[in-house]
């Protein structure tokens, strides 16, 4: 007990070193562009016989392709989630697209107007149902990724003795700007981009004062950057902060059946990320909606999502969420349906992981389902 009570004080006070050690928070960053874009694959594949007799054959895919654009005064959002898989001879999908516009009314406040699409199908469906969704909002949502993968080249760069000490904000900053702007490199400098965006990294950090007496980060410098920033033998989490709400009117355009539309429905949502430490990161985000007519609060949907990311090390991540679906209807008996999952991702080579998942579901007064799958994920770009 006492060795444990010393272990605890021990990791707490390395903790509050290390915290007033770094120079910068994740919240520091200020960005008037704010941009990030995730294409990932996730795929399995089970088999099993039971004497002459294949009693399982199934096979599972996920395409998941996020990408987003964040001003001062306009912001867009793009999420693509399709599922593909067999199970013997038996096929489904289920495929959805969300596209959402926000443009703020002044550089200087943080109020928007707003507009969403979502189009989904299924299986089952007999065509795509659709819905449009218009409104106003408050807040502000930060993509601070550039800013972790400057966090962590220092890191590398410190454990290497290519610098004295931890770099001043304004240095990981400025170096965070520079990462953001890899795209702008990339077309301006074509299949050399490299060399430039290295060098004007290099040149924030010699601005420091902190570098060796060789004056450069030399090649293992160059080593460490290329490590992190493509993904080379680790991988860093996208990071955010902020928050959003909005208010406004969902308008359905097609139903999954071919039914009437229905009437419109008041939207209510809200999203925020917090990141705890340069380690860990929670993302939590809420829907609520109820039709514009009699059933108004009598009849309401509820979706929440609630993400938990932490790195292990740089090879291994830790990543859990949970999921809360909740409908409402007159006369009907809600049954919530809750999901949570869990899973470590090992990094492999390049952009290729190794993902062992374990999930748990529960539907109202249902059985409770748990299951558990390994499986490769490659991140395309």
């Amino acid at each position: 007990m006492k060795r444990a009570t010393l272990f605890f004080i021990l990791f707490f006070i390395g903790g509050i070193c290390f915290t007033y050690s770094q120079k910068v928070n994740v919240t520091d960053y200020q960005v008037p562009v704010s941009r990030a874009t995730v294409f990932r694959f996730d795929g399995n594949w089970s088999w099993s016989q039971n004497g002459s007799t294949v009693t399982s054959n199934d096979a599972r895919g996920k395409v998941l392709y996020k990408t987003f654009y964040s001003s001062l005064p306009l912001a867009w959002f793009l999420n693509v989630d399709a599922i593909g898989g067999k199970n013997l001879s038996l096929y489904n999908h289920n495929v959805k697209i969300d596209a959402s516009f926000q443009k703020y009314f002044l550089e200087s406040a943080d109020f928007f107007g707003s507009a969403q699409l979502v189009l989904q199908h299924e299986n089952s469906y007999r065509q795509i149902a659709s819905d449009i969704t218009v409104g106003f909002g408050y807040g502000r949502y930060i993509n601070a990724t550039a800013l972790a993968k400057a966090v962590r080249i220092e890191g590398h760069l410190l454990r290497d003795n290519v610098i004295k000490g931890n770099l001043p904000k304004e240095t990981m900053i400025a170096i965070a700007n520079i990462i953001d702007r890899q795209q702008e490199y990339e077309e301006v400098y074509q299949a050399t981009f490299e060399t430039f965006w290295f060098d004007d990294i290099e040149k924030e950090i010699q601005k420091s004062g902190l570098i060796d007496e060789f004056g450069g980060v030399g090649s293992i410098g160059i080593q460490r950057m290329r490590q992190v920033l493509f993904n080379i033998n680790e991988k860093v989490n996208d990071r955010f902060y902020g928050w959003v709400t909005s208010v406004g009117i969902l308008i359905p355009t097609s139903t999954k059946d071919r039914s009437p539309v229905g009437s419109p429905n008041a939207s209510l949502s809200g999203r925020y990320s917090f990141p705890i430490s340069w380690d860990t990161q929670i993302n939590f985000k809420i829907d609520v909606f109820s039709p514009l007519d009699s059933l108004y609060f009598k009849k309401y949907t509820v979706r929440m999502n609630l993400d938990f990311i932490y790195e292990l090390s740089n090879r291994i991540n830790f990543v859990s969420g949970y999921k809360f679906d909740y409908v409402k209807q007159p006369g009907v008996v809600a049954e919530p349906v809750h999901n949570l999952d869990a899973a470590f991702w090992y990094y492999i080579e390049n952009n290729i992981y190794l993902t062992i998942n374990s999930s748990f579901t529960k539907q109202g007064s249902g059985p409770k389902i748990l299951g558990t799958s390994i499986g490769l994920n490659y991140n395309i770009f």
